[in-house]
């Protein structure tokens, strides 16, 4: 039997846990009812020391933050998420009203893989949850080595 399995058994069914960290009570509420009917799941932290609990105690598959909160900001969160071995590899996604004058993200915001501009479109969040979650199955299987076979079949 081969080690090989399709991408849609590995993935099928599974609930998609993403922990939004905002001090903002309002982007919590607006983003767990737009997720109520979709494959994602919300954990919410209103700062980095309870996001952090959350990291330790069940890490969710996605972290979403905001970049400016009151005390530690998202960039120290990012920094705290990549620096453990059990979420180095998260995808992150930071939004932020923060940019450049040339309408760049700041430098800091590099270590973050998405960035989505507040205020948000509702779409706008859906597709970067989605292109999160590609990256979150291929990271879980480069870990586990089990490639699927639909990889195969559209490099064909």
């Amino acid at each position: 039997m081969s080690n090989l399995t399709s991408h849609e058994s590995l993935t099928s069914g599974k609930r998609w846990r993403v922990l939004l960290v905002d001090d903002e009570e309002f982007n919590h509420e607006i983003l767990e009812l737009s997720l109520n009917k979709t494959d994602f799941s919300l954990v919410s932290a209103i700062n980095v020391a309870e996001a952090m609990r959350v990291m330790v105690s069940d890490p969710p598959d996605i972290l979403i933050t905001d970049a400016m909160m009151p005390g530690e900001s998202g960039f120290s969160l990012i920094e705290k998420v990549r620096a453990r071995p059990e979420t180095a590899n998260m995808p992150i996604i930071l939004w932020t009203i923060l940019e450049q004058p040339d309408g760049s993200v700041m430098d800091a915001s590099r270590k973050a893989d998405f960035m989505v501009s507040k205020p948000f479109y509702l779409s706008s969040i859906l597709e970067t949850l989605e292109k999160a979650k590609e990256m979150a199955e291929l990271n879980a299987l480069t870990a586990s080595k089990t490639l699927p076979a639909t990889l195969f079949q559209k490099a064909l």
